[in-house]
């Protein structure tokens, strides 16, 4: 029970009260909650009771807000490819090259998935050398015309030693990217960036290093249609294994344009905390007067169970018809 002070407030009388409330989020230009070293994007709701001839009770809730990027569209289907060689030299002596050739299968990934590595190592050289992936987080901070940056590094895969003298390669191998938090690209004051960098570590020499940038998304990969036949690994090169999937997976519309009805039924998406755990919310504007638990952990969109299913080599629509529109 409540009873109006005439003074444009209401007084709640001895009890338990609920105010259920809604509001409705902005449909752009709005970024996903972030926690960095050097800023956050934060969205929290705060509420007051005052209390006459005492303290007034204060309390204040965070809650995570995602920006979707959807890597189903047609420019995170494509791979990402690099490569980097290196000739050692000591004193008057020069080695043969080290090269390292690598792709991935796609650009963008949810977290839960599995990046797939794919990748070409030669050593020429007389030292033995290891290689080795990680998935590496760029935060970027911007403000006032000058910019910092911080460096983490997230799941790590080790190969086998090569010998001199000797070739390796990967064959999709599977690099799991943890809880972390979605690319960032739609702010002007906080950027985040992954890359999955491939390194071979020289023993007495400057490692050789190539950097595969991805983005981390919201929306994991949909089902593959199930009218796909078995397809040849007669593949030409990567341009055309990319022509290929483009076929196998049209592009996205935006999501104005979505049909729903049309879309195949997925269950709903899951949720994981973010690996870096949780942070205190309050700040010099609570005036250390917050009661209860002000820890704050985003959640991000995160894919149990994924199980990493190899892209077709061909699709069913040959990407080099015959003259006439036949098919070859």
């Amino acid at each position: 029970m409540c009873f109006d002070t005439g003074e444009g407030r209401e007084v709640l009388a001895e009890g338990h009260h609920e105010f259920p409330f809604s509001f409705q989020l902005p449909s752009g230009g709005i970024s996903t909650s972030f926690e960095g070293k050097y800023g956050s994007i934060r969205y929290w709701l705060k509420a007051e009771v005052e209390k006459p001839w005492t303290f007034n009770h204060k309390t204040k809730k965070a809650f995570t807000v995602i920006s979707p990027i959807d890597i189903n569209r047609t420019e995170y289907m494509m791979a990402v490819e690099n490569s980097i060689e290196k000739t050692l030299c000591c004193w008057c002596c020069t080695s043969g090259p080290i090269s390292l050739y690598a792709h991935t299968d796609r650009k963008g990934y949810c977290p839960g998935e599995s990046i797939a590595i794919t990748a070409d190592f030669e050593n020429l050289s007389s030292r033995t050398i290891i290689p080795h992936a990680t998935l590496h987080q760029t935060q970027t901070f911007i403000a006032g015309g000058k910019s910092r940056s911080r460096i983490s590094k997230f799941t790590i895969v080790t190969g086998p030693a090569i010998q001199p003298g000797r070739t390796a390669n990967w064959d999709a191998q599977l690099l799991k990217i943890p809880a972390v938090s979605p690319s960032i690209i739609n702010s002007c004051l906080i950027r985040v960036d992954y890359a999955v960098r491939l390194t071979l570590q020289i023993p007495g020499a400057y490692n050789l290093s190539v950097d595969l940038p991805v983005v981390i998304g919201t929306v994991p990969l949909r089902t593959r249609p199930s009218n796909y036949r078995a397809l040849s690994s007669n593949v030409e090169d990567l341009s055309r294994l990319n022509e290929s999937r483009l076929e196998f997976y049209p592009p996205a519309p935006p999501y104005s344009e979505l049909d729903l009805s049309s879309l195949p039924d997925e269950p709903p998406p899951t949720y994981a905390e973010c690996v870096e755990g949780s942070v205190d919310i309050t700040d010099d504007d609570d005036d250390g007067d917050i009661i209860g638990d002000t820890r704050f952990t985003p959640m991000y969109a995160y894919v149990h169970d994924y199980q990493y299913q190899p892209p077709p080599a061909y699709s069913e629509v040959d990407p080099h018809p015959a003259p006439g529109g036949g098919q070859g």
